[in-house]
């Protein structure tokens, strides 16, 4: 699902208009892109957990050099852990 059938989703499922549908989303997505820079894990009680993860150094191949081993950064990225609750409803559908 893209973010466009998201924002048509959210306005058909709260019976909203299409433009305060598609502003409720986007300040919903800031407010998280916010948090995850000042919180390390969100937590949505039956929904699930957030956590911001980070990778580690590594070295790597590069196949455009000849196979010449390069050390990546580090990276952070999220993971969402989904709560039993919400995982008993996905398997039971």
């Amino acid at each position: 699902m893209k973010k466009k059938e998201f924002k048509k989703l959210y306005g058909e499922l709260n019976k909203t208009e299409k433009e305060r549908a598609s502003e409720e989303v986007e300040i919903f997505l800031e407010t998280m892109k916010q948090a995850f820079s000042k919180y390390p894990k969100i937590v949505f009680r039956n929904f699930g957990t957030f956590e911001v993860k980070e990778t580690k150094p590594r070295e790597v191949f590069d196949p455009r050099r000849n196979g010449e081993i390069i050390k990546t950064k580090p990276r952070k990225f999220v993971k969402l852990k989904i709560s039993k609750n919400l995982e008993e409803k996905l398997n039971n559908k």
